[in-house]
């Protein structure tokens, strides 16, 4: 050890009483100090993440988190979390405003004003979100009961707050579909009219059907005619012209041809017709069949589209009368045990530290000073000279 440790040493041996008091007294000032403070408690609430939305919340958008998977498809890492939402949500005004009301903190903080206590709840109140999403809400008060009612509090607000945005959500959403529906119902009627109306018309009850049915009669028919002919053919070889059974034969498949040629354009007059089922034109079946597809396309469009707001519109009602929590309480707050403030440990240990640390430093700077002054006894003779200036003239 050098001569200048052993020096320090000296000094701060020869000090002892005054380092020892010193130390003392501030320790125990302290540890009186520590006593005197107001203590305060820690009441602590856990909320699980938000679970994943209902079919119903991806179309009417219920929270952010929601809008961007179901529009992008993937999470962004810089788009907030449904839980980062609820935390901001518990550090809303409104949120913050309900419990201060409801636990009538402005006279507990003993404030003038409504918006002073609703201040010094903020500034009581800590909101962490964790990294799988647990939300964790912690509240500061000197009463352990009021601190453990502040945060359960603030966890019931938030979820009545978060039931009356669905509830609002599902009424602003049924209201539309209502609307719409009717709309729909409308189109549908109008539908089913021009459906109804070119089936009438065109006699058109299935056209594919018929369609079929046509064709297997108009093959029976050709089959037919041949036959005929060829029946004519042997007749008019063996039989003279004016034979009945010729004439017979003529006018079989002249009669034969005309209905051929009924079925392929259509009945010239009404007398012609048969008014069966089958009496289509087989000119005029693409052109009926591609009519026909399209008004059975958008009566089947309109029908889709009735069932499918008919079911959103029951969902929606469900939902704006829907009164079951929204929020999943992993641990409700409960009065603590211990305060979390003041750490009277912390402080009489840290109390205890300083006091010696600058105890010590005094009494070494101090005997410097004085060996300085021995060296060199004008080295402070200025520092006395302005002393006494100032005691004689304070202002100058």
């Amino acid at each position: 050890m050098s001569v200048w440790a052993l020096s320090l040493l000296s000094v701060l041996v020869s000090r002892r009483r005054f380092i020892i008091v010193n130390t003392l007294v501030v320790t125990a000032a302290a540890a009186i100090i520590s006593f005197l403070v107001p203590r305060t408690f820690s009441g602590k609430a856990t909320v699980l993440p938000p679970e994943s939305e209902s079919p119903l919340a991806g179309l009417m958008g219920l929270s952010a988190g929601s809008i961007a998977a179901a529009v992008t498809n993937f999470a962004l890492p810089i788009m907030a979390t449904p839980s980062d939402l609820y935390a901001s949500m518990l550090e809303s005004e409104s949120v913050l405003k309900q419990v201060v009301d409801s636990l009538e903190l402005q006279s507990v903080y003993k404030t003038k004003t409504e918006w002073a206590a609703l201040a010094m709840l903020k500034d009581n109140v800590k909101i962490k979100v964790a990294s799988d999403g647990i939300i964790t809400v912690e509240a500061f008060a000197r009463d352990r009961q009021l601190a453990a009612d502040i945060a359960n509090m603030m966890v019931s607000t938030l979820d009545q707050f978060n039931r009356r945005l669905q509830n609002q959500k599902g009424k602003e959403f049924s209201s539309f579909l209502e609307k719409r529906l009717a709309e729909t119902d409308s189109a549908l009627g109008v539908a089913q009219n021009a459906m109804k109306n070119f089936q009438e018309n065109h006699r058109a009850v299935s056209l594919e059907l018929q369609s079929e049915a046509l064709i297997n009669n108009l093959a029976q028919q050709k089959a037919q005619l041949t036959n005929s002919e060829i029946q004519l053919e042997i007749l008019k070889r063996t039989l003279y012209p004016n034979h009945p059974e010729l004439v017979k034969k003529q006018m079989e498949v002249s009669e034969i041809r005309s209905k051929l040629k009924s079925m392929e354009e259509g009945a010239t007059n009404v007398a012609d017709s048969t008014l069966s089922a089958l009496d289509i034109p087989l000119s005029r079946v693409p052109d009926l069949s591609l009519q026909f597809a399209v008004l059975k396309r958008n009566l089947k469009i309109q029908e889709l589209t009735y069932e499918l707001l008919s079911q959103q519109l029951e969902m929606a009602r469900l939902q704006e009368r829907r009164d079951t929590p929204t929020l999943m309480v992993l641990d409700h707050a409960r009065p603590a045990e211990q305060a979390v403030r003041p750490q009277k440990r912390l402080i009489v240990l840290t109390a205890l530290f300083l006091s010696l640390f600058s105890s010590a430093a005094l009494v070494l700077v101090n005997e410097m000073v004085k060996r300085k002054q021995e060296d060199n006894p004008r080295l402070l003779s200025p520092v006395r000279d302005m002393l006494k200036d100032i005691r004689r003239n304070p202002l100058g």
